[in-house]
């Protein structure tokens, strides 16, 4: 909260003391430009990263206060059974592996050396971190809260790690929505801008998805995964503008 405070006071003009309104559109423009957003950006990052704690904490209460699966979870995966075939099953196999660490990790270090490339230095560096990051995050929920896979059929697919969050989810959250604050943050084209968030909306949601369908998840698992990506997404995104619009070199971001 100390560097929100601060930043908003550097970067913002005072607040008019006056209940002119031409004197507060002002004050409000101001706020929105790439000068004087900084504190404004901070500030909604704090609240994003505080609203997803909410819903994780809101998730792992209702799992782990039942001391397994919840009742709407066993409801889910018993129905997804009865709309297996095999031409479903081949897709979901297909859109899983956009999940996968054989596809993540060779797929993370080309962006970021074409980040560096290109001399989006921080960009580089924090879409980076925001992955191994946000893998160490997800691998140490899975330990902290040891929650077994579905039993209700055999599953698709074979796992041995815990299922409490979903690491394809968690990764595919961090790798496709750190690519698309990639592209917020370096490119300013509304097309350009929007068709990066519906692309990783789509893939994430098939990927999560993909993983209650083989039987791997349950529904609440893949969920926290959703959370916990999209919040160490907004941490990294945020600290990506706050140091781009700190340093005010945006060749060189």
């Amino acid at each position: 909260m100390a560097l929100v405070t601060q930043a908003t006071k550097a970067a913002q003009p005072p607040v008019p003391d006056s209940a002119s309104p031409s004197r507060w559109r002002a004050f409000l423009r101001a706020r929105f430009t790439r000068e004087g957003a900084v504190g404004l950006y901070l500030t909604v990052g704090f609240l994003a990263c505080a609203v997803l704690v909410v819903l994780f904490g809101f998730l792992a209460d209702e799992v782990f206060g039942v001391h397994g699966s919840t009742a709407l979870d066993r409801q889910i995966t018993a129905a997804i059974e009865h709309v297996h075939t095999p031409a479903r099953d081949r897709v979901a196999l297909t859109m899983t592996r956009l999940g996968s660490h054989e596809i993540l990790i060779p797929a993370t270090l080309l962006l970021t050396g074409a980040l560096l490339w290109r001399k989006h230095r921080v960009s580089a560096v924090l879409f980076a971190g925001s992955v191994l990051g946000g893998w160490l995050l997800e691998t140490l929920l899975k330990i902290i809260f040891h929650r077994a896979r579905p039993d209700l059929w055999q599953a698709l697919v074979s796992e041995k790690t815990f299922s409490f969050p979903s690491g394809h989810a968690t990764m595919a959250s961090l790798f496709y929505g750190g690519a698309a604050a990639v592209v917020l943050h370096n490119w300013k084209r509304p097309s350009v801008r929007r068709a990066a968030l519906a692309a990783a909306t789509v893939v994430i949601f098939g990927v999560s998805y993909s993983r209650v369908y083989l039987g791997a998840h349950w529904a609440s698992d893949v969920a926290a995964g959703v959370v916990v990506g999209l919040f160490w997404v907004t941490v990294c995104a945020t600290g990506t503008e706050y140091l781009a619009r700190r340093t005010r070199k945006t060749d060189g971001v």
